[in-house]
């Protein structure tokens, strides 16, 4: 594998960081804006993958051939993902009404929202995701691995609770409970789509192995549709002033056009074009629509987050994404190009061989 896209990748992350940086000096409130709503999107992509290579691991399919190495890569993000989530941890007051006290106090959900249970919360997913992040790196894909289905079930429960942590409760009034699946599905879908990409442009996949992530691709865009879309219909009909709040202050403005961008980039063009199966077997096909994906997904995560902070969006959000996305693709990279191609082992041998 070629030097050139790992030194891109240092470089952009580089460039990204030293951004940041003079914008903490200048606007430390819009960089932490902007850090959060890209962290949502980086931090999606190695929980997104372990969930993969457990859900391969107790359903099997010739996919898996082609896309654990570049899931097994992406679960590497996680480690220094949660350490780029310790400036949040800082600098709680700056984003979280309930972690300023003038404010906290009419909430009634104050007893779940505080900072010392708000950190507690916080190490447990950590110490979860990092535990089951060593075993998908050991386990998954070779040999039968007997912590699939509890690991499943840990990581639902695990990334439902912090997304309500660390993104939802930005707006501490509102709640749904159909926001933790609908962060779930996105990851899911982002997850696929990169590990997609690197497959196609790796050179490892036959047109049945691409005819399959193709149709995972289309299945993976269905869930989160479907997820989104009932969130949006079930608030629209009660029509509480109390629910609407959340929807109006992200269909405002230009808000309303990155909806609905973000609607058709992450929903209908690409279920539009997967549904034809000549794409499913295309390389080209393929890379260009987990592009689209993973670019809409990004969007989504902005739109999510940085309407509900005042300030909204600034250029800061795009220089932490650079930072961020920088460092896990350098992660991605160097996994890669010093894994020599090797024969499939255990389960993936036996796939490869039946595929």
């Amino acid at each position: 594998m070629s030097r050139r896209p790992l030194i891109a990748a240092m470089v952009a992350a580089f460039v990204g960081a030293a951004v940041c940086a003079v914008g903490a000096l200048t606007d430390p409130q819009a960089v932490l804006r902007g850090w959060l709503a890209s962290f949502a999107f980086w931090i999606g992509l190695p929980l997104g993958a372990m969930m993969l290579l457990f859900a391969h691991d107790l359903t099997g399919g010739r996919w898996g051939a082609a896309a654990v190495p570049a899931l097994r890569a992406m679960v590497a993000f996680l480690p220094p993902m949660l350490l780029l989530l310790v400036p949040v941890l800082l600098l709680l007051p700056e984003l979280y009404p309930w972690a300023r006290a003038a404010e906290a106090t009419h909430l009634k959900n104050r007893f779940y929202l505080n900072e010392p249970f708000f950190y507690g919360r916080t190490a447990v997913y950590a110490v979860v995701w990092l535990g089951l992040a060593l075993a998908a790196q050991l386990w998954s894909g070779r040999n039968r691995n007997q912590l699939a289905a509890p690991g499943l079930i840990l990581l639902g429960l695990t990334v439902t609770f912090a997304s309500f942590d660390w993104f939802m409760s930005i707006e501490p009034d509102w709640g749904s409970s159909i926001y933790g699946m609908m962060i779930v599905g996105g990851q899911l879908l982002g997850a696929l789509a990169l590990a997609t990409l690197a497959a196609v442009l790796g050179g490892r996949t036959d047109a049945g192995q691409r005819h399959d992530l193709g149709s995972l691709l289309t299945a993976a865009i269905l869930l989160w549709f479907y997820l989104s879309f009932m969130q949006f219909l079930i608030v629209w009909q009660e029509n509480l002033p109390q629910e609407i709040t959340w929807y109006v202050a992200r269909l405002s403005g230009g808000w309303g056009w990155v909806a609905a961008l973000g609607a058709l980039a992450q929903g209908g063009l690409p279920f539009a074009a997967l549904i034809w199966w000549p794409v499913k077997r295309s390389r080209a096909g393929l890379a260009a629509i987990s592009l689209l994906l993973l670019a809409a997904h990004l969007l989504e995560c902005w739109w999510l987050i940085l309407p509900g902070l005042a300030g909204g969006f600034t250029w800061y959000a795009p220089a932490a994404a650079l930072a961020m996305g920088g460092a896990c693709m350098t992660v991605l990279f160097w996994r890669l190009s010093t894994r020599p191609a090797t024969r499939p082992v255990g389960r993936l041998a036996e796939e490869v061989g039946h595929g």
